[in-house]
């Protein structure tokens, strides 16, 4: 079973979740030179393991992409990091798992933001790094895809 959670694709995507993760809380900035080679890194990953789930793959990343797009011209609260790894995100989690692992991070993110405005008495405006969130949620995803099977 451990071989089933970890593949190649969920190896590269945690190789550059966890210092994205990093950057972003201590930065609030997600660096292309991390989240570009991801995506392509992801992109020879299905190439070779699994071609015939490259398509959802990519369509997945694509509507990630434009609805993080969407969000960031629409409210201002994302940044184009966050655009660019909600594609690789897409990318890593395909369709239907990409909606489990948004749900999840649009969840915990919120969650986030009401201890931090009501019990640590931070202002409103607060900035909460995204890429955390992003990745916790695509790696629930993934557990799910693996283990919905068993079930």
């Amino acid at each position: 079973m451990l071989t089933a959670v970890f593949t190649p694709a969920f190896c590269v995507f945690l190789a550059f979740a966890v210092p994205i993760s990093v950057i972003d809380i201590r930065s609030y900035r997600i660096p292309d030179i991390l989240s570009l080679p991801c995506f392509i890194l992801l992109l020879i990953v299905y190439c070779v393991t699994a071609p015939s789930d490259l398509p959802l793959a990519l369509l997945s990343s694509s509507v990630s992409a434009i609805l993080f797009l969407l969000i960031r011209v629409t409210t201002k609260g994302l940044g184009f990091g966050d655009v660019k790894y909600a594609a690789v995100v897409g990318l890593f989690c395909g369709f239907p798992y990409i909606l489990a692992a948004f749900l999840a991070a649009a969840l915990t993110g919120l969650i986030a933001a009401v201890v931090l405005i009501v019990f640590l008495k931070k202002d409103r405006s607060v900035r909460i790094p995204f890429a955390p969130f992003l990745a916790a949620g695509a790696v629930a995803a993934h557990l799910v895809s693996v283990l919905a099977p068993f079930y």
